[in-house]
């Protein structure tokens, strides 16, 4: 469950020594509807998903807990495993997790963003029913920043409406985090206004029939100062995040002396069916399969969310043939193979387009991709000579990266406007050269030019030390790296690069898909070393490809 959990245990420690530091508010400007319920008048709730930066977990984190892979997991009798997930963990293959050994997932239904609105997880329908299908009991949890009870009823009524038609086995939880960050609207409220809201939630959740649980990190649990928890343990199941190593099973409890009946133990469990960590529970206790609350209601079938690399293409149904001739390859990117060639007038059935610079197409009934701005919907009659400002040009497809540092100019004069540089490290496409000593070049989805003999398609050199560090294993600001053979990677999306391997450091630059720079070395703790314009960075792996 939480992207904040590390964030907000380094904060607490933080804030004793230098005080508060305020963040960046990144609202979402979504129009809102009423929703009616059984429950109250009205509930306010987004009527259009919320970008990513609505959301409050939305927040970088390295990793803590200890390694865990599920299939080795073994427990007591009436003791349960299970995980918790959101949107966050992508697609997930229910039936690969089901034969993980897991038996319960607690499934993120909403949670409430900084500006006030209500949001459904876009993941929470396919992820419930999925679960339910492969015969994985079903809990949901609430993520709130309610700030009087008003709204916590409010959320609670969203999160009733939402299962009503689902078999809810496990607890519904109310997950409240993030208030001690300045900005958090939630930042003022005492530790008994706090524990109000989370009462009102689960008194609300308790009248409609369903089990309910409170959620918290052991720091934000311990001593009643966020929280007054003899009132909630009074009445409700509390489920108690505590990351130790050893952990569960070697460990079989936490280290906490309030009272508990769920304990979240690792955030880097290996779970299969799903990518990437995820938080391991276990239940020190077991449910049966509920019936849903309301049987008349029929939930709409959910599609399949979308994976990320899915996510990058948009829909599309035409055709479309080479302006002149282009490679078709198993994947997007120069780095795979080229399957076939596709020449002006031979036609393909073009199904995305993304935000990549490539097409989707299909080729023999299997997909394919190509380069988007060597596509064309018609046949283009392509100039029996490519001349520009007097250089003749002559087709070429490959990556380059400048030996030092080049301009990049509209034309290929040297008096021609400067548009930006390339510097050694980073790469972008080369479409032609010329005659004259120019390269065509692909930057930021507009046409350049540099001069060829500043370019090279080889990766910067290391020095000689740094080699011979790189083919073993080094330790480098606190942290252990294993050399691996240097090659060009980019982000799946977008990363910061950074001066030090931890989200604390400064950002050097924010690397973009499309954007090369070369991997030298990477971590056993999720960080890979980097050199980008000449520099060593540093970038979290998982976020590469």
């Amino acid at each position: 469950m939480k992207r904040l959990l590390s964030f907000i245990m380094c904060f607490l420690i933080l804030i004793a020594v230098c005080g508060c530091k305020s963040a960046k508010d990144e609202l979402s400007s979504s129009e809102a509807v009423p929703l009616q319920n059984d429950n109250s008048s009205e509930t306010t709730v987004s009527a259009t998903p919320a970008d990513d930066t609505a959301d409050p977990e939305n927040i970088e984190i390295t990793d803590e807990g200890a390694k865990v892979d599920t299939q080795t997991v073994t427990h007591k009798n009436g003791q349960a495993l299970g995980i918790d997930v959101s949107k966050w963990q992508g697609k997930i293959d229910w039936a690969a997790v089901k034969k993980s050994g897991i038996e319960f997932a607690v499934i993120r239904i909403g949670y409430r963003a900084e500006n006030g609105k209500i949001y459904k997880d876009s993941n929470a329908d396919y992820n419930i029913q999925q679960a339910v299908k492969q015969g994985i009991l079903v809990g949901v949890y609430f993520f709130s920043t309610a700030v009087n009870t008003t709204e916590a009823i409010e959320e609670a009524d969203f999160v009733i409406s939402s299962v009503k038609g689902y078999k809810i086995s496990y607890p519904v939880v109310y997950d409240c985090e993030g208030y001690t960050v300045s900005d958090s609207r939630m930042n003022r409220l005492s530790a008994d206004s706090r524990t109000d809201n989370a009462l009102a939630f689960l008194e609300r959740i308790k009248k409609a029939g369903y089990t309910g649980m409170f959620y918290g990190a052991k720091g934000e649990i311990s001593g009643n100062i966020y929280w007054n928890m003899p009132r909630i343990e009074q009445s409700f199941k509390i489920w108690i995040a505590h990351y130790t190593t050893p952990t569960y099973p070697e460990v079989e409890k936490p280290d906490y002396s309030g009272k508990y009946d769920m304990w979240q133990y690792t955030n880097r469990g290996n779970v299969n069916g799903i990518e990437g960590n995820c938080d391991i529970n276990v239940s020190y206790f077991t449910a049966d399969e509920q019936n849903p609350k309301d049987t008349t209601a029929t939930p709409e079938q959910a599609k399949p969310p979308k994976t990320e690399q899915e996510k990058l293409y948009t829909e599309i149904n035409d055709q479309v043939t080479a302006k002149e001739e282009v490679n078709l390859r198993e994947g997007a990117g120069t780095n795979f193979n080229i399957v076939a060639k596709l020449k002006s007038g031979e036609f393909l059935t073009r199904t995305g387009v993304g935000s990549n610079g490539w097409s989707r197409l299909l080729y023999n009934g299997k997909t394919v991709y190509a380069i988007t701005s060597y596509l064309s919907n018609t046949v283009v009659q392509i100039p029996k000579e490519d001349i520009v400002a007097g250089c003749k040009f002559t087709p070429k497809s490959d990556r380059v990266t400048a030996k030092v540092e080049v301009n990049l100019r509209v034309l290929p004069t040297t008096n021609s406007e400067v548009i930006g540089s390339l510097k050694s490290g980073t790469f972008l496409v080369r479409t032609a050269v010329s005659d004259k000593g120019w390269s065509r070049l692909e930057f930021n989805g507009q046409t350049v030019y540099a001069v060829t003999s500043y370019l090279t398609d080889k990766a910067p050199e290391i020095s000689s030390d740094e080699q011979t560090d790189q083919n073993g294993t080094f330790t480098e600001h606190g942290m252990t790296f294993k050399g691996v053979d240097s090659r060009n990677v980019t982000a799946k999306e977008e990363t910061n690069l950074r001066d030090k391997p931890t989200t604390e450091s400064d950002i050097i630059h924010t690397l973009v898909n499309g954007e090369y720079v070369t991997l030298v070395a990477e971590s056993d703790s999720g960080w890979a070393k980097l050199m980008y314009n000449g520099r060593a960075v540093y970038a979290i792996k998982s976020f590469l490809q």
